[in-house]
């Protein structure tokens, strides 16, 4: 006689994955500059009296133990907090998604869909590195905040999960924006080192050599500025702190053109631009091809007689360029003209030397736009060709910028006052946040508003639903 079937074992549950501790030096690393800070307020402001105190030997070994003391107990807070913000801090690689867990009072977990990831990026800011730590940075579409950052784990911890996450995304197959990047690193091993970078026949822009970053630096306008801002106090009887507002202002401009042109290298698949670059914070970054909206080629002043150009883009997604946790929105941050040639080729849709040809400039301003613009009326144009639509200005920096039609958000119809007496008016395009700031400056009325109707008959991309991470807390 057969036995009677067992009955059906119900599906178990499946468990989820444990969440991981990032390294325990990780809450003092993320806020070091401010405790540093803390440390150089208390050294300038007690330092000399204490000196002096300890000078006059008026004072007994009970009086001594209270600075001591003082400093272990601020210690103990530091260490106590860090520990009990580390204990609430920790991340796991779900089947579906990577969720980021943290917060003492109020818990907040972050979630990264793979199939919403549009880049994971490794970055080594200079205290971490030291400590051989590193951040895993993933770039979720959805906005300019919508970044899960991982900090830190030891280096080859961070690459693992690195190369973790990618094997998740190579898995939601082509519908995944990094799908077949992922499948194609993996496949060539390239997660494993980050400090490797891509064969030489796939760079796109070869190394920059440091001599030219630290040229280029010298020779823009944020660094002169500075000098002379600088100088002013020796000259005149103004004191130091007349020009902290312009050192505020343009030394973080300096330092970020030499951390992020520092060893610079870039390579293209055709799907997406790897970006290797970095001297304090050194970084692999991805750009999606297919969300670059606009694409800028300019020419400072004072890089003309080397013949350097930079190439920006403006990304959806990725903001303005306000920090290095953002990563850089320079596809080349100082090269030649064949180097910016071959980006701008790479990024398309038209080649540099269509976009730097401005006699075939559908629309110029005229001859009486020298008393709104008196010199570079001549470089003002705009022009709309394939469905791309181009601008220049500019004859002290020279800039030549591009963009689809389509991703064209809004436009604008500018007269000022004056504007209107001349019968000029300008046209605004309105991007999606970035580098890139495009305007077809002081028209003649009439090609403003031809060149205005012209683009509102651009095709529009169909409305998605909103791809905002998961946020939850």
């Amino acid at each position: 006689m057969t036995p009677p079937a067992e009955p059906a074992q119900p599906d178990q549950p499946v468990q989820p994955a444990q969440y991981r501790r990032v390294h325990r030096l990780s809450p003092v690393l993320q806020v070091w500059t401010t405790l540093l800070a803390l440390l150089a307020i208390l050294i300038f402001n007690f330092a000399a009296p204490l000196w002096r105190w300890l000078g006059d030997e008026s004072y007994s070994a009970r009086q001594l133990l209270w600075p001591i003391a003082a400093v272990v107990v601020a210690l103990v807070v530091v260490v106590g907090v860090s520990q009990l913000w580390w204990s609430k801090t920790g991340f796991r690689v779900g089947a579906e998604e990577l969720e980021h867990k943290r917060g003492v009072l109020t818990t907040q977990v972050r979630t990264a869909r793979y199939d919403r990831i549009q880049a994971v990026d490794i970055v080594e800011p200079l205290a971490p590195r030291l400590f051989g730590l590193a951040a895993v940075r993933i770039e979720v579409a959805g906005g300019v905040n919508a970044a899960v950052n991982i900090a830190y784990l030891p280096r080859e911890e961070a690459e693992e999960l690195r190369g973790e996450i990618l094997a998740r995304i190579a898995t939601k197959g082509p519908s995944a924006p990094m799908a077949e990047e992922a499948a194609e690193e993996l496949t060539s091993g390239e997660h494993a080192s980050s400090s490797a970078g891509p064969p030489r026949k796939n760079y796109l822009v070869p190394p920059i050599p440091i001599g030219r970053s630290m040229v280029a630096t010298v020779f823009q306008l944020s660094t002169i500025a500075t000098v002379a801002a600088s100088l002013v106090p020796l000259l005149t009887d103004l004191t130091l702190a007349a020009i902290v507002p312009i050192l505020v202002g343009f030394v973080p401009l300096i330092w970020r053109t030499i951390d992020q042109s520092w060893r610079f290298n870039a390579s293209f698949d055709g799907d997406v631009f790897k970006l290797r670059y970095g001297l304090a914070n050194r970084r692999r970054q991805a750009v999606p091809h297919e969300r670059i909206h606009a694409v800028q080629l300019k020419q400072p002043l004072l890089w003309r007689p080397f013949g350097w150009w930079t190439v920006s883009i403006t990304s959806a997604g990725f903001g303005a360029e306000a920090s290095a946790a953002t990563g850089t929105a320079k596809l080349l941050p100082v090269g030649t003209y064949e180097e910016a040639v071959a980006v701008v080729g790479a990024v398309g849709p038209l080649s540099a030397d269509a976009l730097t040809d401005l006699s075939r400039a559908d629309y110029a301003s005229p001859r009486r736009a020298r008393w709104v613009s008196p010199l570079d009326w001549k470089r003002q144009t705009a022009t709309v060709r394939d469905g791309v639509a181009l601008t220049s200005f500019g004859r002290l920096t020279r800039r030549y910028q591009m963009v689809k039609a389509p991703h064209i958000q809004e436009l604008s119809f500018e007269q000022g006052p004056l504007e209107r007496k001349l019968g000029l008016a300008s046209v605004r395009f309105d991007l999606v946040p970035g580098l890139v700031k495009m305007t077809a400056r002081d028209l003649d009325d009439a090609d403003a508003r031809a060149l205005l109707e012209a683009l509102r008959a651009r095709r529009l991309p169909p409305i998605r639903p909103s791809e905002s991470p998961h946020l939850r807390g």
